[in-house]
């Protein structure tokens, strides 16, 4: 079984997330935004695979990428992005993947896209 962090903060999406992630049996924690995510990780909690979004309040996705590398350095990251007015989703997505994200989807995905890239990261 895989331990998955999913980092979103849209509750439709978390709450999408979290269905198809877990029906494929996969141990699921959320975090509303970076920084809860951050905070989840610093208090001892250990994933192997952390799928996030990349524009988010508190902390968006690129810094929270940055902080989790540093405090779980083994996780493989999965960045999820839709865009936004002040942000454009290719250029997001691509800055993950320079830092280092395993994977990157662009919102809205296939589910099987998103299982095919947890398998991979999991792998």
């Amino acid at each position: 079984m895989t331990r998955i962090l999913v980092v979103e903060d849209t509750a439709l999406m978390r709450e999408s997330l979290v269905d198809v992630l877990s029906a494929a049996g996969h141990d699921i924690t959320t975090a509303g935004d970076g920084l809860a995510a951050v905070e989840t990780v610093a208090a001892g909690e250990c994933f192997d695979v952390i799928v996030t979004d990349i524009i988010m309040p508190e902390m968006d996705g690129i810094q929270t990428i940055l902080e989790l590398q540093t405090l779980l350095p083994e996780a493989r990251i999965i960045a999820i992005s839709g865009g936004s007015a002040r942000l454009d989703k290719v250029r997001g997505l691509e800055t993950a993947a320079r830092l280092g994200a395993v994977a990157v989807l662009e919102k809205p995905f296939e589910v099987d896209a998103l299982l095919d890239a947890v398998a991979r990261a999991a792998g």
